[in-house]
């Protein structure tokens, strides 16, 4: 072999291991590669059916979850949890899976005003807009798509146990006008108790439902997050506006 071709071999051979590393060959399929079968698709962390389900099967999905989670209370108990059907805006109509990606183009769909409505606050303490995240984590990704929202005018914030203290939490809506809260359940409703969420304030509830885990399961398929979201909705400054004049809207996404 010539001097020429055995330095080529040896180039070719350093490329390949170089490409190994940083993983440029992904982006690049060699021939052999491409007639090699297509792996199968890694199993989904997104439950689509959520996203086909209209304002009645989404009452209905959360009446299980609360009957389930409440085996040994009366009709009455339950009725007085359901959630009704009123109370869930229609998003069936959305073009798109229910991604973390896709959550920005999600609420603009489902907004009056669009983006300059999401981009607004009228006052500190007065959002307009709760995401309930099903763990820090989640609600961190959540929050990273929600930054075209971030404004001067109007904050994005994210309010999590883990690492945050609700002291924390509760100064920064008392010293910034915040229009999007992202946090887990528990937490929001820590944060509504001590006053420094205006309920009045809130025209949309935003419910993660689709995202599943490591372990694949949904917020509706865990009781230590779906009870703490339960006791969120029915807040009696919420449930009273499911059906009135100033209505507040859960979208479920």
């Amino acid at each position: 072999m010539s001097r020429t071709k055995a330095h080529a071999r040896k180039q070719g051979g350093r490329k390949r291991s170089l490409e190994d590393v940083d993983g440029t060959e992904n982006d690049r399929p060699s021939k052999r590669q491409a007639s090699q079968p297509t792996p199968l698709p890694r199993p989904t962390e997104v439950d689509e059916t959520i996203a086909m389900m209209n304002p009645a099967l989404l009452a209905d999905h959360f009446a299980k979850a609360i009957r389930k989670y409440n085996p040994n209370s009366a009709s009455l108990e339950l009725e007085e949890q359901y959630l009704p059907t009123k109370a869930f805006r229609d998003t069936t109509g959305f073009d798109g899976i229910h991604s973390a990606d896709r959550l920005a183009a999600f609420l603009e769909q489902f907004s009056e005003n669009g983006k300059a409505e999401l981009t607004a606050c009228e006052a500190k303490q007065q959002p307009h807009t709760l995401i309930i995240a099903p763990s820090g984590i989640r609600a961190a990704d959540l929050n990273r798509e929600m930054r075209g929202f971030n404004t001067k005018q109007s904050k994005v914030a994210k309010f999590i146990a883990k690492h945050m203290k609700l002291k924390e939490n509760v100064e920064y809506m008392k010293k910034n006008k915040v229009g999007i809260v992202i946090g887990t359940p528990a937490r929001l409703v820590d944060v509504i108790g001590t006053g420094a969420i205006k309920e009045t304030s809130v025209r949309r509830i935003v419910v993660d439902g689709s995202y599943r885990d490591e372990k694949k399961r949904n917020i509706f398929e865990m009781q230590e997050l779906f009870q703490p979201l339960l006791a969120l909705l029915n807040l009696k400054a919420f449930r009273a506006r499911y059906d009135a004049e100033d209505q507040l809207e859960i979208l479920v996404f």
